[in-house]
C-alpha cells in the first residue's frame, strides 16, 4: 500500500529505518499535528522555496534559529480570543505549545517527553 506524501510528514525520522511505531514515533506525530495547528501549513512542503524545508518540523526549527517568529504561527490563530469559550490565545500561550511541539519532534527518540510529560504539560499551558 502507498501512502501519500501527507502521511509521510507525521512519520518520525527512525521510522524510515524500522518498520513498527512506537511511543516515541507516536508522540513525534503529535509534535506534528500541534506544529500544524500553530503555523496552519502542512506536514510536507511539496513546493518549498529555496530557504524553506520540505519537513514541517525542521521549517520550524530553522524560523527560529532565523528569527522569523511571523512564520511560528498563522495570524489568525490569535482571533480566537473573540470567543467568550476558548482559552485565551496569547503570544506567550502559542510560545510554550510551540516548545512542547518542537520537544516532541526532537530528532533523537530519546530526548522527547513520554505522554504523561507531554499531558502534564498541555494542563500547565492550558490552565
Amino acid at each position: 500500500m502507498l501512502e501519500s506524501s501527507a502521511a509521510q510528514g507525521y512519520k518520525a525520522p527512525e521510522l524510515i529505518k524500522m518498520k513498527d511505531a512506537s511511543e516515541e514515533s507516536d508522540i513525534y506525530s503529535l509534535g506534528v499535528i500541534l506544529l500544524e495547528l500553530l503555523s496552519g501549513k502542512e506536514p510536507i512542503n511539496e513546493h518549498p522555496t529555496p530557504d524553506e524545508d520540505f519537513y514541517l518540523p525542521n521549517f520550524m526549527r530553522n524560523a527560529v534559529l532565523g528569527h522569523r517568529v511571523a512564520d511560528l504561527y498563522h495570524p489568525a490563530i490569535l482571533l480566537r480570543n473573540s470567543r467568550e469559550d476558548s482559552i485565551p490565545v496569547t503570544e506567550e500561550f502559542i510560545l510554550k505549545v510551540f516548545q512542547l511541539a518542537m520537544a516532541c519532534c526532537s530528532p533523537s527518540p530519546s530526548v522527547r517527553p513520554n505522554i504523561k510529560q507531554v499531558l502534564k504539560k498541555l494542563e500547565e499551558i492550558m490552565f
